[in-house]
């Protein structure tokens, strides 16, 4: 069996940088329930003495009803506000399934892609990072997307969706899908996962991404590393990010991380990053991060105050 604490504290580490973990309930019966979380983040990043106001807010509604005793009706909404501009993160409905030891979801809308269950090995930092994890829009967030996910009580998680088009003019998402799956291993501290996604453009070459990513968590210290092989314009390139986050205490956890990602013939990617966390109990957190382009040696520095509900 998972040794679950183990495993709770890896995930918390994975889940550092997003997520609403405190949504409230608004409304609940036996047979349903309605919820309401998101956030409150002000962000102020200093380019070249450039400084910039990246303040944002989210605000997230789910709500599942008991359809059987063994199968939910689930819908999902999620907007991101800026000062002076918003979209849509989330948007879909579906069923939830009851399994012998866990659940599987089908749901169409704006979705998540299957991607994010490799990249989230590597993708833990409050705000930089992510180099080579970069994920195309099919694998990562993307509507007229029909998207199923398993998990269960021994680790696994399987996703898969699938996209239509968004248009018909020349450079419009023209389809694509992706396929991901993780795993823990006992209770040895180990994840691994895989995966791979494929798009299309009108009238533009399709592009593809393979990604394969381990992580390991040793009490208070865990490390992650993902490899990347992508095809883009039919350019071939391969990368990578490896990243470690050490929790001090109940409060403070720092991050460190490196990636690149280089074509042939196409201009490379490279950085290296580091930020602290100070997350002073569930609902508020402070932080501060540095990024270093080391291919435009550039610096980019943000501090943040973050409020989740």
């Amino acid at each position: 069996m998972i040794n679950k604490n183990k495993l709770a504290l890896g995930l918390l580490y994975l889940a550092t940088a997003s997520g609403t973990v405190n949504a409230a309930s608004i409304y609940k019966t036996d047979d349903s329930k309605l919820s309401i979380g998101g956030r409150i983040e002000a962000r102020a990043e200093n380019v070249d003495h450039d400084v910039n106001d990246l303040s944002r807010a989210r605000v997230k509604i789910s709500g599942e009803t008991k359809l059987t005793e063994t199968i939910s009706g689930i819908g999902v909404f999620e907007q991101e506000f800026k000062e002076e501009s918003q979209k849509t993160r989330h948007l879909y409905a579906g069923i939830k399934a009851a399994l012998d030891n866990g659940y599987a979801t089908l749901v169409y809308g704006k979705t998540d892609g299957a991607m994010s269950v490799v990249t989230d090995i590597t993708d833990i930092q409050a705000v930089y990072g992510a180099v080579a994890a970069d994920k195309f829009k099919v694998g990562k967030r993307i509507a007229n997307s029909l998207a199923t996910t398993y998990t269960n009580d021994f680790g696994t998680t399987l996703s898969a969706n699938y996209a239509g088009a968004e248009g018909k003019e020349k450079g419009n998402f023209d389809g694509g899908f992706s396929v991901a799956g993780s795993q823990t291993i006992g209770d040895t501290g180990f994840i691994t996962a895989i995966g791979f996604a494929k798009q299309a453009k009108v009238q533009q070459q399709s592009k593809q991404q393979f990604d394969i990513g381990l992580g390991y968590q040793l009490n208070k210290l865990y490390l992650g590393t993902l490899y990347t092989k992508q095809k883009v314009k039919g350019k071939t390139g391969n990368g990578y990010d490896v990243v470690a986050a050490y929790k001090f205490s109940s409060i403070y956890t720092a991050t460190i991380g490196f990636g690149e990602l280089n074509f042939d013939n196409a201009d490379d990617t490279r950085a290296a990053n580091v930020d602290i966390t100070a997350r002073w109990n569930r609902q508020f957190r402070t932080y501060a991060a540095i990024n270093l382009d080391t291919i435009k040696n550039d610096v980019q520095e943000m501090i943040g105050i973050r409020y989740d509900f």
